[in-house]
């Protein structure tokens, strides 16, 4: 049986456009990285965002006119864009967020959002929700599938792929197809 071998030229080859390759890929695998994190733990909410819930006590039975005056009577409030009537609720549309007011409690609720700035534009690039990142999206991607394989032949010997490496080879392909068949 013929062992297969690499030729130093080619190897060294590998190695080099690994290892520029692989510089360049930094800051991108730092943003796939980050957001890939953010994502994984949303529970439910955009970690993109900080929203903030608030109450304040306002009269009872205000109109949406006195409510408005109301509302615009503190500069520390949120601008207040409209509002519409909803089974006896005021529905308030507001810079950044939305609320209600019950003119039965004189109860106002909302909820203000806020952008992260990292979280936000990481998260964007993550989703490819930014015009023209998809080219660099299938970039990175082909760079990824390139370092992956490349890796494969940078190390020889008893370390190398025909060796031990094979069978760490193995494992971190029987990782996602355990996961698939087991959690499917």
């Amino acid at each position: 049986m013929k062992k297969f071998t690499i030729s130093p030229k080619i190897r060294k080859w590998i190695r080099i456009l690994h290892r520029d390759i692989g510089f360049v890929m930094v800051g991108l695998s730092l943003v796939y990285g980050i957001s890939g994190i953010l994502l994984n733990h949303m529970d439910h909410k955009d970690p993109s965002y900080k929203v903030e819930n608030k109450s304040l006590t306002f009269t009872k039975g205000l109109t949406t006119e006195e409510f408005t005056q109301e509302w615009q009577s503190e500069p520390d409030r949120p601008g207040l864009n409209n509002i519409g009537e909803t089974t006896g609720k005021y529905r308030l549309m507001l810079q950044g967020g939305i609320g209600e007011y019950d003119p039965q409690t004189g109860i106002a609720q909302y909820q203000i959002s806020r952008k992260k700035p990292i979280a936000y534009w990481v998260n964007r690039l993550h989703y490819n929700r930014v015009k023209g990142w998809s080219l660099m999206a299938d970039i990175f991607a082909g760079s990824l599938i390139f370092l992956a394989v490349s890796g494969l032949f940078m190390v020889k010997g008893k370390h190398g792929i025909t060796k031990r490496g094979k069978w760490y080879l193995v494992i971190g392909l029987l990782i996602p197809i355990l996961y698939i068949l087991l959690a499917g």
